[in-house]
C-alpha cells in the first residue's frame, strides 16, 4: 500500500515538472522595441482617442531616444 501512495506521489510531480517545462518552453521572448521602431510610431498613428495619440507619441520617442545610444 505504501508503493501506490509513492507511486502516486511521483506520478504527480512528473505531471507538474512536464507541465511547468512546456510553459517555460513556450513562453514569448520579449520583444526588441529597438528591432522595429517604426511599430511605436504606427501606433500613435492610429490610436483612437486623442489623450492615446499623445502618450503613444510621448513613448514612441522615448523609445527612439533610447535606442539611439
Amino acid at each position: 500500500m505504501q508503493n501506490s501512495w509513492l507511486m502516486r506521489g511521483a506520478t504527480f510531480g512528473f505531471v507538474v515538472l512536464i507541465i511547468a517545462a512546456l510553459a517555460w518552453l513556450t513562453l514569448p521572448e520579449a520583444e526588441d522595441p529597438c528591432a522595429n521602431p517604426q511599430q511605436n510610431v504606427s501606433a500613435a498613428v492610429l490610436a483612437d482617442a486623442d489623450g492615446d495619440q499623445d502618450a503613444l507619441t510621448n513613448r514612441a520617442i522615448i523609445i527612439k531616444a533610447k535606442c539611439k545610444k
